[in-house]
């Protein structure tokens, strides 16, 4: 169902838009089951924050259950490493749909009382996202190629923002429908409802994965071999980019959705917020699909770290309708963009680093070592700062922590990024 849908719209793009370069069967497969997975993390996430945030409108059970969340997900692709070398890489993958539903089924049998569960919640989701993205990260390389690949993570991303502009509204509705924000034992029910749907996506996706086969490579798993190379510049610059984006991620993960519904007080308005972020995110996607290319990718990094970091600044002077907005339409431009070449970036470094070809698993899950402690220490200044300086601290760690990924324009510069490219496998 799911691969004549995306057939449909690839006729579409391809009829009326100008996309023209084709798809392989796998990596349209590959295509609609990383969007559907976006889909349901975009469906449920930001309301799962909001439901722990509910009780005692604070940030704190939200905020250990994502401190916990982004220390677990480090260990998560180690162990997903010795498992993927032992048993294939699709065992992650398929264990990242298995933790992701565990979490809300337990949010389900715990009901009123999850909030006070947050660091078991947090261990799940950890897990559940660093199987997942070891997963993704590894099917991408391997069904991918340089010469095509900013196209692939373009069209991915468009097809992922269509189906995400759906996916808050919907929650948004079935939560004020079902009468949150009542003192009832009901009031919830909406919540459960979109854990319930977001539980029985999980499963599909986790039944779809079985399509895919792999062949263990039947050799060990050595992460601090990768760890502790030398002579692998490139590859050391893009562990500090990835430490850098950590440090804004962990934040940001999380608060915007959590910031609109201290301001509006309202579940939908949450849902149309992340409906509103998600259609500019379609606008941009499918502008860098006709766009996207190898020689583009410094202009790409450049304008998007300073509409980034516009954004944290715009909404550091004050937590309003407008500054909301605002950031809404720089970060979702921004950051779309950020994400498409950074991410073909990162592939193409990790093809050249040395040994790639025998240790590409361990240099996928050696880049999240850097990104977890960035997203631990980020989130860690931020609830500290929240905490003792209240809104002070909340608008300087967001003038802070937002513009932290400025560090990226200095370890990728334009003279490094041209010679990344220079150097890509089919050039050199």
């Amino acid at each position: 169902m799911f691969d004549l849908f995306f057939s449909y719209v690839y006729q579409f793009l391809h009829r009326y838009l100008g996309v023209r370069r084709p798809l392989s069967p796998k990596e349209k497969t590959l295509a609609w089951m990383f969007s559907l997975y976006d889909f349901n993390y975009t469906l449920s996430n930001v309301f799962l924050n909001v439901f722990l945030y509910k009780e005692h409108q604070d940030f704190k059970a939200a905020g250990l259950f994502n401190l916990v969340q982004f220390t677990v997900i480090a260990p998560a692709f180690w162990i997903g490493g010795h498992l993927s070398k032992k048993f294939g890489n699709v065992l992650s993958y398929q264990l990242g749909f298995v933790f992701s539903a565990l979490v809300f089924a337990a949010t389900l049998v715990w009901r009123e009382s999850a909030p006070e569960h947050p660091c078991f919640l947090g261990v799940l989701a950890g897990l559940g996202v660093g199987f997942y993205f070891l997963g993704e990260h590894s099917l991408t390389l391997q069904e991918t190629s340089e010469k095509t690949r900013d196209y692939f993570l373009s069209l991915t991303t468009f097809f992922t923002s269509v189906l995400c502009i759906l996916a808050p509204q919907i929650s948004g509705w079935l939560i004020a429908a079902f009468g949150t924000g009542g003192s009832g034992k009901d009031s919830l029910v909406g919540y459960y409802l979109v854990f319930a749907i977001a539980l029985a996506l999980y499963l599909v996706l986790t039944f779809k994965s079985f399509q895919f086969h792999a062949v263990p490579t039947e050799k060990g798993f050595y992460l601090w071999k990768v760890l502790t190379f030398k002579n692998n510049g490139d590859w050391n610059r893009l562990m500090g980019a990835q430490f850098l984006l950590g440090l804004r991620n962990g934040v940001f993960w999380f608060l915007m959705g959590l910031l609109v519904y201290r301001v509006s007080k309202n579940e939908a308005v949450v849902g149309g917020y992340s409906t509103f972020s998600n259609l500019l995110g379609v606008l941009t996607s499918y502008a860098l699909s006709v766009w996207a290319k190898t020689e583009n990718r410094w202009q790409g990094l450049w304008i998007s770290c300073w509409v980034l970091a516009a954004a944290g600044l715009g909404l550091s002077l004050g937590v309003n309708y407008f500054s909301i907005l605002a950031y809404s339409v720089l970060a979702m431009t921004g950051g779309t963009w950020l994400q498409v070449v950074f991410g073909a970036v990162s592939f193409t470094i990790l093809e050249k680093a040395r040994e790639a070809k025998t240790r590409r698993i361990e240099y996928l899950a050696a880049r999240e070592v850097p990104l977890a402690l960035g997203r631990v220490l980020g989130l860690g200044c931020f609830l500290a700062g929240q905490s003792y300086f209240g809104e002070a601290g909340l608008r300087i760690a967001v003038l802070v922590l937002g513009s932290a990924h400025l560090g990226l324009l200095l370890l990728l510069p334009k003279k490094k990024m041209l010679e990344i490219h220079a150097l890509s496998p089919e050039k050199a």
